[in-house]
């Protein structure tokens, strides 16, 4: 459903993020994201001009993760950044190599390359490839020719929820009616 309609108004700024996670032949796990920010108008920086629709930023970022959800390697490239020296914090960012993707990870990526050792747009989407690595490794794929729309009964979960999911949002919340009947084990009744 969409918004509700909006009053009259004229874009000023476009923002497109996309996360998309690969299944490696190694058995680890790619995790890219990408991020374009495009004006319709021609506007000036400070140390650059940019004509209308071309980006101010075109950014990219690589996470290789395992099953465990450790990033093995971590690689950025900053095609176009707002600035003329943004692409020298690139090799700031394989310092996420050996960080857990889980509880804490925002903090841990805030210590790594945060507070003016990389760029604030690829640490803010730091938080969304990590959702993305977990929905990527967490979902088990149908066997092949399996049909899963009406037929067939339903995977059964397992009765724990997966590391660091608990609390992290309404329905995975530890008194929510979805986990006490998918995740009995991890359900706690609200006091």
């Amino acid at each position: 459903m969409p918004l509700s309609q909006a009053t009259e108004r004229e874009q000023i700024h476009n923002r497109t993020i996309s996360i998309t996670a690969y299944q490696r032949n190694d058995g680890l796990v790619d995790v890219e994201g990408h991020i374009l920010d495009i004006k319709p108008f021609s506007h000036h920086l400070l140390d650059s001009h940019r004509a209308a629709g071309e980006p101010v930023h075109d950014l990219w970022l690589r996470l290789t993760i395992d099953r465990t959800m450790v990033v093995q390697s971590a690689e950025a490239k900053l095609d176009v950044g707002a600035h003329g020296i943004c692409h020298l914090v690139a090799p700031n960012f394989e310092a996420l190599a050996g960080l857990r993707i889980g509880p804490g990870w925002n903090r841990m990526v805030r210590e790594r390359v945060g507070h003016g050792r990389g760029c604030t747009h690829l640490v803010e989407m730091l938080a969304q490839m990590a959702t993305t690595a977990m929905q990527a490794v967490w979902t088990e794929r149908a066997p092949m020719g399996e049909a899963r729309e009406g037929g067939g009964d339903a995977p059964r979960p397992p009765r724990r929820l997966p590391a660091g999911m608990l609390n992290t949002c309404y329905t995975y919340n530890s008194d929510s009616k979805f986990v006490r009947e998918y995740f009995p084990d991890d359900y706690q009744a609200a006091e």
